[in-house]
């Protein structure tokens, strides 16, 4: 794509029509000009033009001289850019201050939701972490790390028992790790970036990327107690299995029976964890039914 083109589609993103957004770039790289003359540069009708001009001037982006013959000027893109970012900035005060002031009423939402956007993808994630406070269980491919990496630090930071499945060697602060063997021949079978979190048995969120996580494949959440501590035993025992299949075959067995002996306290049926007692609070009401 042209810069031309691509300020064009940016103007255009800030609410100019695509007509205003050429005549502004015109105005900008030619300087002063009639409105007939940016109408003949343009190759568009005098009078849209003359319209998208008023409405520019309206927007402060175009200014005019006064004499008999006027002629129409870009204001400084610096300038302009300032003054909506002012403007941009006081609309989302304001917005916040009266969106404060509603009455949300809290829903027990237990729905699957599907995310379409690699930027909701990662902000869902990085709140799920933020929200954890006991039991925080993640698999994920090398470059679904960096999305997430300082967010995981932060929970185990504050107490957070993070355990991580992962492809290759990371060092993660006061994270459990736990490395795949051979873990290039796993993630390099496609070019997708792939990861599932689960917290608390409060939360999980599983999700695949395109390369380079431009595009979103497939990707849910949910704050459903069941489906929650479903992913979080399906993790927890990939991650034992994982370490197992890596240290008993070697004759390692100290490494795995202090595996079990450090991993015992997660199960979350057979210890009744942190997991474990979300799943039997959130579904009692429907059990004392019976």
């Amino acid at each position: 794509m042209s810069s031309h083109n691509q300020i064009c589609q940016q103007l255009e993103q800030m609410g100019f029509t695509s007509l205003e957004a050429e005549i502004y770039l015109a105005l900008l790289t030619k300087g002063k000009q009639t409105g007939y003359a940016i109408a003949k540069h343009l190759h568009k009708p005098t009078a849209n033009v003359y319209k998208a001009i008023d409405s520019l001037t309206e927007k402060g982006a175009v200014e005019f001289t006064t004499d008999k013959k006027k002629s129409y000027f870009a204001c400084d893109w610096k300038q302009f850019l300032n003054r909506k970012q002012q403007q941009f900035n006081d609309i989302l005060s304001n917005l916040e201050d009266n969106l404060s002031q509603l009455d949300n009423p809290v829903e027990d939402d237990e729905q699957v939701y599907q995310i379409a956007q690699v930027d909701l993808v990662i902000e869902h994630s990085i709140k799920l972490i933020n929200n954890s406070q006991h039991l925080l269980m993640v698999e994920a491919e090398p470059d679904a790390l960096p999305l997430f990496k300082d967010a995981l630090i932060a929970a185990a930071a504050r107490g957070v028992e993070v355990w991580i499945k992962a492809y290759e060697e990371i060092t993660l602060e006061n994270v459990n790790v736990v490395v795949r063997q051979n873990g290039h021949e796993i993630y390099q079978s496609t070019h997708d970036v792939s990861f599932k979190l689960a917290a608390d048995g409060n939360a999980m969120l599983i999700a695949n990327l395109t390369a380079q996580c431009q595009g979103v494949i497939q990707a849910f959440r949910s704050n459903s107690a069941l489906m929650a501590m479903s992913i979080y035993s399906a993790l927890l025992y990939e991650i034992i299995l994982t370490e197992l299949k890596q240290t008993i075959p070697s004759g390692n067995i100290q490494a795995a029976q202090a595996l079990l002996e450090k991993s015992a306290h997660l199960h979350p049926i057979s210890t009744r964890n942190a997991v474990f007692q979300q799943y039997k609070d959130k579904y009692q009401d429907k059990r004392d039914l019976k």
